[in-house]
């Protein structure tokens, strides 16, 4: 086999495994941008509503984020143990708490916020969701 024919060999095998990289984290991104099945009865059709990753021992998720959250009525939201429910937690990469996941109407996600989110930024983002 010639040099150009082994170079031209390779350069479709690196294309090849490149693509299906690309196939694996679309696959990943589209398994984690819907959940409608994972989160049951949050989602509604008239509105966005909210995933909220905490832990027992996570004191800004009780001092910072559940205040900030109560403060948007009448937004269904989520409080999912990162702990109990570490496969949820995967899905969305959830390294920190507090983790917020902002899903539109259909389960889709939107918007997510690792660390903490203030009530005003959560309404933004609802509003476009």
């Amino acid at each position: 086999m010639t040099f150009e024919v082994q170079a031209a060999a390779l350069g479709i095998a690196g294309v090849a495994a490149g693509l299906a990289g690309v196939g694996v984290k679309l696959a990943g991104w589209r398994a984690r941008r819907r959940v409608v099945g994972e989160v049951g009865t949050l989602t509604r059709a008239d509105g966005p509503s909210i995933l909220y990753f905490t832990t027992d021992s996570c004191s800004v998720c009780r001092t910072h984020q559940e205040p900030a959250l109560s403060s948007l009525e009448g937004v269904p939201v989520r409080k999912v143990d990162a702990v109990v429910e570490a496969a949820l937690a995967r899905r969305f990469r959830v390294l920190t708490v507090p983790t917020t996941v902002v899903l539109d109407a259909d389960g889709t996600t939107r918007h997510v916020n690792y660390g903490f989110a203030t009530a005003s930024k959560l309404r933004e983002q609802l509003n476009t969701a």
